[in-house]
């Protein structure tokens, strides 16, 4: 509910302080006078996109301010808390300031916040109904969006699970058809993949072979210069250089001399020990330097063989990996991969199996959805029928028809359409079609009196309507007032209307009036709610003919 309302600088008004009723409050005024600008500066604490014209000319910037109540846990006054501002006995105050130059500044509950924080606040607070929204309603979405507002907690969460399936079904689709359009690609990986496991299973090769044949091709190719390395150290350490005297022995006569100075300095014995190890150390080596001259030979053949089989490994393993290691390793991969991409459990083969279950699951929703409509329709189509009789118009019919379809939306299998028949014996026609201004203001208040008593507990807690009643007047324009007084007893009603008809319902009634380039906003009673009443009905307010109507109307319009 809108408490109170602070505008400064907007448009024409400079400075004014609102309090609305709890129930039905009228805001009234000349023509031009700016009753405008008070549902403007409603929108901008809604979240409304902000425009610098509404700058009160030679001024910096304008400012509004208003002030919630809503309870603690709900859902608006958990919002501004998450946001990080402030609920204070269930009052929830929001700002926003617009610069002549420069960006606006939203405020919920003393903190900065977006103004998207403000749209989800304000579309949980209220609800604006203007010329806009009557033409809304010609729509099949807004017809269906209405439908399902009638339905309670159960139903919205039907609906809740609908769209998250939904949502899962339409994945699936996308990542199917991705599937199936990516099939050229995935069968010339498929071909790839065999061809490099075709090869590995045709080679054999080992790991670590490359790496080996690397190292024999290196043999093989200098044996020559091996064979010249090995016979020359052989020829030191065995003593076949020339001079009779091997490695060995030299080491060993070393050793006999220090362990003979030895007997005099123990330092020397040391040396002689540790030179006894380097003697066996020489005699193993020289040992097998000998064994490895003997097993030295030239072979061509293996050294072609050895070449040979190291180019098909390469050749192999090039398109698929670095190197050979590498590519057994990628071996267990295209394994995997392969069984992916064409084995009886590949993922085009889960996608068709998950989606024709989930489409499955869709529809057992949708049907069930279908059928609450249905039922809610019935419902629904009866109270408005009855509201729309309460607002002269007796000899219309009011019909809700709930058309299912093969294909389904987000919202379900499902087409509503609302169809008025406008006279007896007339036949139905879609409300898109035959319905003026005058008979969509009324079927939309009509809707939103049924709404309303079903829901309250729900849904927003204020209807704002502005021209709610253009295009009607006598009778008619008091069965509207009388249905607005109505549904302002569930819930908080604001109405901007030119009709004396409408106004004299309201429990309380705010004037605009303008005075050159000022406005103002005032609260009127008694005989000057009188005298605005007259003006209303006659235009001119001190008129006694006018003033005893006004009297009289404001008597009359009391629900009983």
């Amino acid at each position: 509910m809108i408490d109170q309302l602070s505008i400064t600088n907007l448009g024409v008004i400079s400075q004014a302080e609102l309090r609305f009723s709890p129930g039905f409050t009228a805001l009234t005024g000349e023509t031009g006078a700016g009753k405008t600008m008070v549902l403007s500066s409603i929108e901008l604490l809604l979240g409304q996109k902000s425009n610098s014209n509404l700058v009160r000319y030679g001024e910096t910037e304008l400012a509004v301010e208003g002030i919630f109540t809503s309870a603690l846990a709900s859902a608006p006054a958990q919002t501004v808390i998450e946001a990080g501002g402030i609920v204070e006995e269930d009052e929830i105050i929001l700002a926003r300031t617009v610069r002549a130059k420069g960006r606006s500044r939203s405020h919920a509950g003393g903190r900065t916040v977006p103004s998207a924080i403000l749209s989800k606040i304000g579309g949980e607070l209220v609800t604006i109904h203007g010329q806009a929204e009557q033409l809304n309603l010609r729509t099949g979405s807004r017809q269906l969006a209405l439908l399902d507002s009638y339905g309670q907690d159960g139903h919205r969460e039907l609906l809740k699970q609908f769209r998250e399936k939904y949502h899962s079904w339409q994945q699936l689709k996308a990542d199917l058809e991705q599937w199936e359009n990516q099939q050229q690609a995935r069968e010339m990986e498929v071909s790839r993949l065999r061809e490099g496991l075709g090869l590995q299973e045709k080679l054999q090769p080992y790991l670590g072979e490359e790496d080996e044949l690397l190292r024999k091709i290196e043999r093989l190719g200098n044996i020559e210069d091996l064979r010249e390395a090995a016979s020359r150290a052989y020829s030191y350490l065995s003593g076949s250089d020339g001079d009779g005297k091997d490695a060995a022995s030299l080491v060993g006569a070393a050793v006999q001399a220090l362990e003979r100075g030895g007997q005099s300095d123990e330092e020397l014995l040391q040396f002689a020990q540790g030179l006894r190890d380097v003697s066996a150390i020489i005699m193993d080596i020289s040992a097998e330097v000998g064994a490895y001259l003997s097993d030295l030979e030239a072979d061509p053949s293996e050294l072609d063989s050895s070449q040979s089989r190291l180019s098909q490994l390469r050749n192999a393993y090039r398109p698929y990996a670095k190197d050979l290691d590498s590519w057994l390793s990628w071996a267990e991969m295209a394994r995997q991969k392969l069984t992916e991409l064409s084995g009886p459990n590949n993922q085009g083969t889960r996608l068709r199996e998950e989606l024709e279950k989930t489409g499955s699951e869709l529809q057992t929703l949708g049907s069930e959805l279908t059928r609450n409509r249905q039922r809610l329709a019935k419902e629904l189509q009866k109270k408005v029928a009855k509201e729309l009789g309460g607002l002269q118009m007796q000899n219309a019919g009011f019909e809700i028809v709930v058309e299912s379809s093969p294909n389904p939306s987000i919202n379900g299998y499902d087409q509503v359409v609302f169809g008025l028949r406008q006279a007896k014996g007339a036949p139905v026609r879609p409300v898109s079609q035959g319905a003026s201004g005058g008979e969509l203001s009324r079927i939309m208040l009509a809707l939103e009196v049924s709404l309303a008593t079903r829901c309250l507990s729900q849904d927003t807690p204020t209807f704002i309507f502005d021209e709610v009643d253009a295009g009607i007047g006598g009778q008619t324009a008091l069965a509207v007032g009388e249905r607005l007084a109505r549904l302002a007893q569930h819930t908080q009603v604001i109405v901007v209307t030119h009709l004396p008809q409408v106004a004299a319902w309201a429990d309380k009634q705010l004037v605009v009036t303008k005075t050159g380039n000022q406005a103002g906003v005032r609260e009127v009673t008694g005989e000057e709610r009188e005298a605005e009443i007259a003006r209303m009905l006659a235009g001119k307010a001190q008129s006694k003919s006018a003033l005893d109507h006004a009297r009289e109307l404001i008597s009359s319009c009391r629900l009983g």
